[in-house]
């Protein structure tokens, strides 16, 4: 039978189409946005974990729980002693670091013991079993900046992502060319962690791409790199990544691991607060001073000793001389030392900072000028 379609009068009625039309079509995505949005919503997560974590520590600290300032202290009464010194014929040599040897007292390895070189030195000279006035008065004062500048690092990276460390005057028994020595050192106390045997840590510090044999060759690929991270260039991780070749493995986390992504930027977000409250870096070109690591599955941070003489003071004051006379850098070992110091610091910094989407952690743009004076400098012998 024909099939009899609806009419009006004698028009044919047309048959109505239907036509599915996909959200992004009608109304076009911007892949760029969601991207940016994105971004801001796990940084604001970042940001909402430190407020979280540090209500919770200041609640910790109200209600007297863990204080790790008595830990320290029972710890230092359990070393082996002589006539109320400190017996470091007892304990077992573990190491050194630039400026401190470090031992451990095998009955108790939660702690290390880090014996300050140059303040050793200092009492070995005087030859008397107790610091004179005046010496005794700038130990304690090197030893109250010290605890100082720790505390305000526990307060801005949380106590449970920092390896503990106190300084103190204290009376040792030491042996300086095979005889024993009663004197009055400055030591310091630090918890000690299996981190750093764990085969997957991930080491976060940066090299001297100044000092790198192969610059010659790689000239344009350093200045890019540098127009880039201490300019306003636009960033391109591989020119970074050619001279750090050992962040290629956590540049690589970032993109295939969500959460360690987002601890890199609690981390990068906790520095820049603590940053901007002290002016302070901290040493990310000494290897193993920070490390991520995963416990019970997730990614987090421990820092060891990471206070250091580089300041937001000493790296305007580098940046002043780099533009106005590159030379007098060269007549000054330490200030070439500094400014490198600076240089890999603020690198690291920003690459990592643009990588996970927070944009640059330092805010520091060197004129056309000051990045050319960097050819200047003679930062290799």
């Amino acid at each position: 039978m024909e099939e009899l379609k609806p009419t009006i009068g004698n028009a044919e009625i047309p048959e109505a189409k239907t036509e599915i039309v996909k959200p992004e079509e009608s109304f076009p995505i911007d892949k760029n946005l969601q991207e940016s949005e994105t971004r801001a919503h796990n940084t604001e997560i970042a940001q909402r974990k430190i407020v979280d974590e540090q209500q919770i520590e200041n609640v910790r600290k109200n209600l007297g729980i863990e204080n790790r300032n008595e830990q320290i202290q029972s710890f230092i009464s359990e070393l082996p002693n002589k006539e109320g010194h400190i017996d470091f014929s007892q304990l077992q040599r573990a190491g050194h670091g630039g400026t401190h040897d470090v031992f451990i007292y095998p009955q108790n390895p939660k702690f290390v013991i880090k014996l300050n070189r140059d303040a050793l030195e200092k009492a070995l000279s005087v030859g008397q079993v107790n610091l004179p006035l005046d010496i005794r008065q700038m130990a304690n004062q090197y030893v109250e900046g010290e605890n100082s500048k720790n505390e305000q690092l526990y307060e801005h990276f949380g106590q449970n992502h920092c390896l503990r460390e106190k300084a103190i005057v204290q009376k040792i028994s030491i042996e300086k060319d095979g005889v024993p020595q009663d004197i009055e050192g400055v030591i310091s106390i630090q918890e000690a962690s299996d981190i750093f045997k764990d085969p997957n840590k991930k080491d976060f510090s940066a090299g001297y791409a100044e000092q790198d044999l192969e610059l010659g060759k790689s000239k344009e690929i350093y200045d890019r790199m540098n127009k880039a991270l201490l300019g306003k260039k636009e960033f391109d991780e591989k020119d970074f990544l050619e001279f750090n070749d050992k962040l290629k493995s956590i540049f690589e986390l970032v993109d295939s691991d969500k959460e360690f992504a987002n601890c890199m930027r609690e981390f990068l977000l906790r520095f820049k607060n603590y940053f901007e409250a002290s002016g302070r870096f901290i040493d990310l070109v000494g290897q193993e001073n920070v490390l991520f690591h995963q416990e019970d599955g997730k990614w987090t941070f421990k820092l060891g000793s990471v206070v250091k003489g580089e300041n937001k003071e000493v790296m305007e004051e580098a940046m002043g001389t780099l533009d106005e006379n590159p030379e007098k850098i060269n007549e000054d070992q330490q200030m070439i030392s500094q400014l490198m110091n600076q240089l890999a610091l603020i690198r690291l910094l920003n690459a990592t900072g643009l990588k996970v989407g927070i944009g640059k952690i330092v805010d520091l743009e060197l004129t056309d000028k000051q990045l050319e004076n960097l050819d200047k400098i003679k930062f290799r012998n």
